[in-house]
């Protein structure tokens, strides 16, 4: 039996308030869920008021250390594990989690997760008749991937290498807004050599110089959902891509989108709506860019649709147009009522087929914009290669559209 302060503690109190060993022994044995006599407590708090237990500060319940060494071999096989905690402490320590345990067990809970765990015991009687409880724990893990982490740990593992980026304002102003519709790019089919003429043209725009610019992330930046497949978020399996790559060829893309938007404009503001193919990564992609450039209006957006004001009175409904999309007027008018109200010119934006269509009415225009995304092997085959390959800048004043440039 591991005496410990807890139970000394509780024996003796409960022998100060008058009742017997045997009633004791019952108490703790409910109290701590173990199996010892009466004849036990007795010998126990003997050697306890002579001094014999001496226990060390013990550490707040909840914030135990179950740390412990691993040794492995030649072949990284994992040969054995020196615990620096008994079994019996862990084994009574409240409110395990499964981080816990694994910790216990000597793995890192970012790389492993818990798949099952045994909990077995059984008790032997020694030659004086006294009872002893054995305890065995059979524990199976397997390694994390992305999809098992959690927000806290993606947005965690995205930002710890993210060095923030102080942008210089430029002496370029304009006098009119500019509203730069980021839809379906899908980098993983496409490269960043693909369109590096689309990207040196809206560059080019962008130091024009302006007044305001909305960068609305409409989202399919990245074709999956995940690192090691390639699949949407709903588990859709996709031709297969690298996916780092595509994060790189993303941000050689946006990154400096972002900077020379900021550069040449009196405001410059960002946001990301939800997607089908990258509703994870997408949010991870635009949290990424929050840190790396903090001084600027960058907007994490874990919703299906955002309505903006651009201008003085330009209101517009952004969707990525995979849900909602038939009901963006009302949806507008209903969640919006205020922006609705004072606009002179109402328009819905939203992306996902691939190809422009612009449609004047309920009260507003909607404008289904384009995408420059390189061919993938689903649409050659299916035949859905005719549309334009482009994407569409709204340029307003304070009041209405003024142009659109395709891009």
């Amino acid at each position: 039996m591991k005496w410990t302060k807890d139970i000394l503690d509780k024996a003796r109190k409960l022998k100060t308030d008058g009742l017997s060993y045997p009633k004791i022994a019952r108490k703790l044995n409910r109290e701590f869920d173990m199996s010892i006599s009466a004849s036990s407590v007795n010998h126990a708090l003997l050697d306890y008021q002579r001094g014999k237990y001496r226990f060390t500060e013990e550490k707040q319940k909840g914030t135990e250390d179950f740390s412990s060494k691993q040794n492995f071999d030649d072949k990284g096989k994992l040969r054995s594990i020196d615990f620096n905690l008994k079994f019996e402490d862990f084994r009574q320590t409240s409110s395990k989690k499964a981080k816990d345990i694994l910790k216990f067990a000597g793995f890192n809970p970012l790389d492993w997760q818990v798949a099952n765990v045994i909990n077995n015991d059984w008790s032997v009687t020694n030659g004086n008749g006294e009872k002893y409880w054995n305890h065995q724990v059979k524990l199976s893990v397997k390694p994390k991937t992305n999809d098992d982490l959690s927000i806290d740990e993606l947005i965690s593992l995205f930002n710890e290498k993210v060095e923030p980026v102080k942008v210089i304002k430029s002496n370029v102003h304009g006098k009119r807004n500019l509203v730069i519709a980021c839809s379906d790019f899908h980098f993983g089919i496409t490269k960043f050599e693909d369109i590096e003429d689309h990207f040196n043209d809206l560059i080019t725009l962008i130091h024009k110089g302006w007044k305001q610019i909305w960068i609305v992330q409409l989202n399919d930046l990245l074709h999956s959902d995940a690192l090691n497949s390639s699949r949407t978020t709903k588990g859709t399996e996709l031709d297969p891509i690298d996916f780092v790559q595509a994060v790189k060829d993303a941000e050689k893309f946006m990154f400096p989108i972002v900077e020379e938007s900021y550069k040449y404009s009196d405001e410059m503001h960002m946001f990301d709506i939800n997607a089908n193919h990258d509703e994870t990564t997408g949010f991870m992609f635009e949290e990424m860019l929050r840190v790396k450039y903090p001084q600027m209006d960058i907007e994490v957006n874990n919703d299906y649709r955002k309505v903006f004001m651009v201008g003085k009175s330009i209101g517009i409904i952004a969707l990525h147009g995979h849900a909602g999309k038939i009901k963006a007027p009302m949806l507008f008018a209903t969640e919006a009522p205020d922006i609705w109200a004072k606009s002179t010119y109402r328009m819905a934006l939203y992306g996902h087929f691939h190809k422009e269509v612009v449609n004047d009415d309920f009260g507003l225009v909607e404008h289904q914009v384009g995408t420059f995304k390189t061919t993938d092997p689903y649409e050659s085959k299916n035949g859905y290669t005719m549309a334009t390959k482009k994407m569409e800048c709204f340029e307003f004043d304070d009041s209405t559209l003024k142009a659109i440039h395709y891009i």
